[in-house]
C-alpha cells in the first residue's frame, strides 16, 4: 500500500510541474539604468549672441558715501562657434544713444573669457577691464525721474581677472555640460550639490577728474580714495539642479561661501590701509532653453558677487551677465 501511495505521489507531482507556467520576464538592465544624458550626434554648433554684460565696484561709508561705481554698458552682438567642446566668441558692442552718453559718460571694456564644461567639472577664466564710470544707487536706477546726469568720473579704471572651479559631487544626475554648454542632453530631471573653489583679482583707481550731476546729488566731489587693489580666494558651496520636460530645460545653480581677501587701500588724505579680511562670494548660474538635435535657443544668467569689509570700508564687486542665444547643429 505504501508503495502504491509513493507511487501515485510521484505521478502527481510529475504532472504538476509538466504544465506550462506563464512566462515571467525579468526587466531589461537598460530599463533599470536608464540614462541620465546623450551626446549630441553632431559637432558643430554655431549660435547667435545677444549679452548685456552689467559691472559695478561699491566702496562703502562712510568714505565713498556708500554709492556704486558703475560703466556705461552696451549690450554686445555677435556669433559662437563650436566643434564639440572647443569654440570661440565674437561681440561687437552696439552703440550706446547719445542721451544716454550724456547722462552716464562714455565707457570702454576689454575683456575676454574662457569656459570649458565637462559633466563633473567646469572652469571659468575671465578678465574685463573699465575705464569711465558714472555714480549711481539703486534706489536711483529704480526711480522714474533719473537725473539729467549723473556724477561721472571720465578716467576711473577697474581691472578684474580670476577663475571660477566647479565640481558636481553626483554626475551620475547632473551635468554641467548639458546644462551651460549643451554639447550633450540631460534626459531626466536632476541635481547635485556643487563645490566652487574660486580666486579673484580686482584693481580700482578713480582718477582725478570729476564731473558733477545735474539732478543728483550721491556725490559732490572725488571721493577720499585714490586707488584700491584686492586679491580674494575662497571656497563656495551650493547645489544645481536641471528641470527636464521634452526638448525644454531649466537649470539654477547657486553657491555661497566664505574667503580670505588682501586688501591695498591708497586714499587722498594718505591714510592708507594694507591689512587681510574675511570675505564672502555669491555665485549664481541660470540657464532656459529648447535643446534638440537640431536647434537650441535660450537665455543665460551669471550673477557673481564679492564682498568684504576692512575697518571703514565695505567692497563689493559685482558682475553681472545677461545672455540670450539661438544656434543650429550639423
Amino acid at each position: 500500500m505504501g508503495k502504491t501511495l509513493a507511487a501515485l505521489f510521484y505521478l502527481w507531482s510529475a504532472a504538476a510541474f509538466a504544465i506550462d507556467m506563464p512566462d515571467i520576464k525579468l526587466p531589461d538592465k537598460d530599463k533599470i539604468l536608464e540614462p541620465f544624458f546623450k551626446e549630441s550626434a553632431h559637432p558643430w554648433r554655431v549660435l547667435g549672441i545677444l549679452d548685456f554684460p552689467f559691472y559695478s565696484f561699491y566702496l562703502g561709508a562712510p568714505a565713498v558715501h556708500g554709492v556704486a561705481y558703475v560703466p556705461n554698458f552696451a549690450p554686445r552682438l555677435g556669433p559662437r562657434i563650436l566643434y564639440r567642446d572647443i569654440g570661440a566668441t565674437i561681440t561687437m558692442a552696439l552703440p550706446v544713444p547719445d542721451n544716454e552718453k550724456r547722462r552716464r559718460g562714455d565707457s570702454t571694456h576689454t575683456g575676454i573669457s574662457f569656459n570649458s564644461y565637462w559633466r563633473r567639472n567646469a572652469m571659468d577664466l575671465y578678465y574685463h577691464r573699465f575705464r569711465g564710470f558714472y555714480v549711481s544707487s539703486p534706489f536711483t536706477e529704480l526711480s522714474f525721474n533719473k537725473p539729467e546726469r549723473y556724477p561721472l568720473l571720465p578716467d576711473a579704471r577697474a581691472t578684474t581677472y580670476g577663475i571660477n572651479w566647479y565640481f558636481v559631487s553626483s554626475p551620475a544626475r547632473y551635468s554641467l555640460r548639458a546644462a551651460f554648454d549643451l554639447h550633450e542632453f540631460q534626459l531626466k530631471s536632476g541635481g547635485s550639490w556643487i563645490y566652487n573653489p574660486y580666486y579673484n583679482h580686482l584693481q580700482i583707481s578713480v582718477g582725478n577728474e570729476f564731473i558733477p550731476g545735474i539732478g543728483s546729488e550721491s556725490l559732490v566731489a572725488l571721493p577720499n580714495l585714490a586707488s584700491g587693489r584686492m586679491d580674494t580666494a575662497g571656497m563656495a558651496v551650493g547645489y544645481g539642479y536641471t528641470y527636464i520636460y521634452n526638448h525644454y530645460f531649466a537649470t539654477a545653480q547657486g553657491a555661497i561661501g566664505p574667503g580670505l581677501q588682501y586688501q591695498r587701500i591708497q586714499r587722498t588724505d594718505g591714510n592708507d590701509t594694507e591689512v587681510v579680511s574675511f570675505s564672502a562670494k555669491v555665485n549664481v548660474n541660470l540657464s532656459t532653453g529648447w535643446n534638440n538635435e537640431k536647434y537650441v535657443g535660450g537665455m543665460k544668467v551669471l550673477v557673481d558677487t564679492i564682498w568684504a569689509q576692512v575697518s571703514d570700508t565695505q567692497v563689493y564687486s559685482s558682475l553681472i551677465n545677461v545672455q540670450f542665444f539661438l544656434g543650429y547643429r550639423f
